[in-house]
């Protein structure tokens, strides 16, 4: 594969995985706006409404950490590293990146066995009766996507985002 066509995937990839958590904050405002209508208008609130949201929340958050990862837009203190000289810079970069790669790879991967748990005692939610795999589910699946973005920005040579507009400093 060359580093184009892993740029090409990359992008488009990020542009799916930030259209679904679009659609799931899309999603908890229109519950959120029928809630509030049932409850004060007619009296009558949906009682899953709330489980829903919060499971489409910790969603989005999941399915967002592979774009944020693909761009290296993690919020982060680079001020000391943006006054590091180039070759340097970069070093430090790579190992934040190697970090990074390791540490939401090695969570994703101790995840696994607790969503394999949900599955093996058929845990469902109280509201909705949703297998809790599922919503759980976002966690190892955003940690290994993110994992993924990361491993494959490098390999493209896509650089994080480094103009400031993502840092806090």
């Amino acid at each position: 594969m060359t580093r184009s066509t892993v740029r090409s995937a990359g992008d488009a990839i990020a542009r799916s995985l930030r259209a679904v958590a679009a659609a799931f904050l899309v999603v908890i405002v229109a519950l959120d706006v029928a809630n509030v209508f049932g409850r004060y208008l007619l009296s009558a609130p949906i009682s899953w409404a709330e489980e829903v949201m919060l499971f489409l929340m910790i969603g989005a958050v999941f399915v967002m950490l592979a774009p944020v990862s693909w761009d290296g837009a993690h919020v982060r203190m680079d001020i000391l590293v943006r006054s590091l000289p180039g070759a340097v810079r970069r070093v430090v970069e790579v190992l934040a990146d190697l970090v990074s790669f390791s540490v939401t790879a090695l969570l994703a991967y101790a995840s696994v066995p607790v969503i394999v748990k949900l599955v093996e005692f058929e845990q469902r939610s109280h509201a909705t009766g949703l297998p809790m795999a599922l919503p759980q589910g976002s966690v190892p699946l955003g940690l290994g996507l993110a994992a993924l973005a990361l491993a494959a920005r490098r390999l493209s040579g896509r650089a994080a985002a480094a103009d400031g507009k993502h840092g806090l400093l």
